[in-house]
């Protein structure tokens, strides 16, 4: 038997949020580390599933279900999923397959023996408002029970831009047996009336004009959106030391109706050219799933563990077939109405692809000594897409996959690591203002390079610190507006994750990304772009503190602080700025919160108050496309949570 806990474990038990009923949540209290965690609505760290070191997980494929691989188009409901873990650096040893753009790893939501209703009311500028009604149903004590729930949201961010959503789902957790567990899910969403701030382009070395933080758009260019996500995972302990792990998933994603506007040109004084972009029926779809076993052999203080796997999934997309209209001038912030025209849409293109791998990992597990983590794995790629008016393209790619990750126990509290990973990962779809909109490239062929050391400073307080370096094809849009391959891409930098309790009733996850960021290739060395990539960073400091007050345990109150260095803004250098690319203005935002815990007779129950961008900075931010949108305003938000 081993004597101690392994390394991989313990990361996977202090990193994963202990997910507890709704009055319970608090994202601080349950962060392991500061690359990114999210519980119910709430998400703080570095990282996102749409932002790892620059990169994008749920573009990039690397989206997990407790561990398995799915195919996802849309984003998840909290209906069925209670909260996601972003899994980079030595946060992912323990991953038999991780990925070079990390992983954003989902947890669904729990049931057990007892009994809940939890209603989740929220109240926020502008009529905001919403409710959310989850309930933990047992059915067979011990065997079969289920978490199910539904919500209602209108949320109007800035006055007038606002939308509707209705989300439904469940998961059910059956266990036949105390070595099998099954849990099969449903979710389905809808949003409606969704009109957003149109995307915003400079024609020129300068940032837009400041304007009022309000929708200035039409009012007839709402957009509606349809998911559905089921499938199932299941475990099976064959003995001891086996383990079958198994997930089949169905995703289907539709944008009914999308209405786009676009403000070319922007002038100094805010005079632009509008573009409208309207779609119809864009939809795509995914059948995924893996597949699997994992068998461990123990010998003293070594233990030895063999994972086999499988995953496949087929996706289809229907896309395209815009009617784009050229409005006339307009005036960023200034209401100009427009008569809605008869739309005549042209035909979709499609694509379809059909990826399956197979895998053999290996850990090694040395108790207080180190870790080994290997992994090889071919995977078979196929893509086609069909083109209106033009012949079938079919792209096919069948590479080796690999990956190997040491870490050492330097003493009983410090860690270093080291690790390289060779991916197979998509590249995201054209955006609205590429003339081959929505249109996606075919898997590309990327790697990491990443080490560091993990230190437990104090019992409940650790330091991870890492250096990371992250290489793909860079896929922008070019001057003609054509979405392609422009080169080389490479981020590399240093993060570092600070997070636990250093005193009692304090929690703190706090975090630092310092980033350099460059593309390499033809179109940089012919001017055609520069040299460093649309919408990064150089700097994002992150830091949130919850304390619970020692006089009035009831009470707690919350801080966060983000930093963020000015973002790249522009492809193209300027002459007016020496050759350098447009940046933006680096930010520093506040938000200040407390919550009251209480009982309602025997209920309890949580009253939440927050307040976002205390000091209401205004700030644009840059999209990988050059389009520019401004920062939320302060915003009050009022949650009341209980558990019935």
């Amino acid at each position: 038997m081993l004597r101690s806990v392994s390394l991989s474990a313990l990361l996977l038990a202090t990193a994963a949020p202990a997910w507890a009923q709704r009055a319970d949540e608090n994202v601080v209290t349950a962060a392991g580390d500061a690359f990114g965690t999210s519980v119910g609505n709430e998400k703080i760290g570095l990282y996102s599933a749409t932002d790892v070191r620059g990169f994008s997980p749920i573009q990039a494929g690397n989206i997990r279900i407790e561990g398995l691989s799915v195919t996802e188009h849309g984003g998840f409901t909290t209906r069925v999923v209670s909260g996601s873990t972003v899994r980079v650096g030595l946060t992912a040893q323990g991953y038999p397959f991780p990925a070079p753009t990390g992983i954003a790893d989902y947890t669904l939501r729990s049931s057990g023996n007892d009994a809940v209703v939890s209603p989740v009311l929220y109240l926020g500028p502008n009529g905001t408002a919403a409710l959310d009604v989850d309930a933990q149903l047992p059915i067979i004590r011990d065997r079969l029970s289920l978490a199910a729930g539904a919500a209602f949201r209108y949320d109007e961010s800035f006055p007038g831009e606002s939308s509707r959503t209705l989300s439904v789902g469940g998961v059910l957790r059956w266990r036949p047996t105390d070595a099998i567990e099954i849990k099969p899910f449903y979710g389905y969403s809808r949003a409606w009336d969704d009109v957003d701030v149109g995307a915003i382009f400079t024609g020129g070395p300068y940032l837009p004009p400041k304007i009022e933080r309000r929708y200035f758009g039409l009012d007839w260019t709402t957009s509606e959106i349809v998911r559905q996500l089921y499938g199932a995972v299941g475990s099976v302990q064959l003995s001891p030391n086996w383990q079958l792990r198994a997930g089949l998933f169905r995703w289907e994603n539709t944008t009914e109706r999308g209405l786009t506007e676009l403000y070319r040109n922007d002038q100094p004084d805010g005079s632009a050219q509008r573009t409208l972009v309207a779609t119809k029926d864009q939809s795509a779809a995914s059948t995924s799933g893996e597949v699997r076993s994992s068998y461990s052999i123990t010998e003293g203080d070594r233990r030895h563990t063999v994972h086999l796997a499988a995953r496949g999934r087929d996706t289809r997309r229907a896309y395209g077939g815009a009617d784009v209209r050229d409005l006339g001038p307009a005036t960023i912030g200034r209401r100009i109405d427009v008569a809605r025209p008869d739309f005549a849409f042209g035909p979709r293109s499609r694509d379809e692809v059909r990826q399956v791998t197979g895998g053999i990992g290996y850990e090694g597990r040395w108790a207080k000594v180190g870790e080994l983590s290997l992994g090889l794995q071919k995977t078979d790629y196929e893509k086609n897409s069909r083109i209106p008016g033009l012949a079938t393209l079919t792209t096919k790619d069948s590479p080796w996959l690999y990956n190997g990750t040491l870490a050492l126990h330097v003493t009983d509290k410090l860690v270093a690591y080291a690790g390289f990973t060779r991916g197979l990962e998509e590249s995201g779809t054209a955006p609205t203002n590429a003339v081959n909109r929505n249109s996606a490239p075919p898997a590309l062929r990327t790697s990491q390079r990443d080490a560091g050391i993990r230190y437990l400073i104090m019992p409940r307080l650790n330091l991870v610190a890492g250096l990371f370096d992250v290489r793909k094809p860079y896929f922008n849009v070019d001057q003609d507006l054509v979405y392609r391959e422009l080169g080389t891409v490479r981020h590399r930098g240093v993060e570092v994750s600070l997070a636990g309790q250093p005193v009692e009733g304090l929690s703190v996850v706090a975090g630092a990304v310092l980033m350099d960021a460059d593309v390499s290739g033809d179109a940089v060395d012919l001017g055609v772009i520069g040299p460093k990539p649309v919408g990064t960073t150089a700097r994002i400091i992150r830091a949130n503190f919850d304390y619970r007050l020692p006089f009035f345990a009831p009470l707690s109150v919350d801080f966060g602080v983000t930093n963020q260095a000015a973002q790249v803004a522009s492809t193209l250098g300027y002459a007016e700025l020496g050759g350098r690319q447009l940046m933006t203005e680096p930010q520093t935002i506040f938000d200040l919160g407390a919550r009251y815990r209480f009982k309602a007779g025997t209920t309890p129950a949580t009253l939440r108050a927050q307040v976002t961008n205390l000091f209401d900075t205004y700030r644009w931010k840059v999209g990988a496309n050059s389009a520019f949108r401004f920062i939320d305003a302060r915003r009050f938000l009022l949650t009341l949570a209980a558990d019935l």
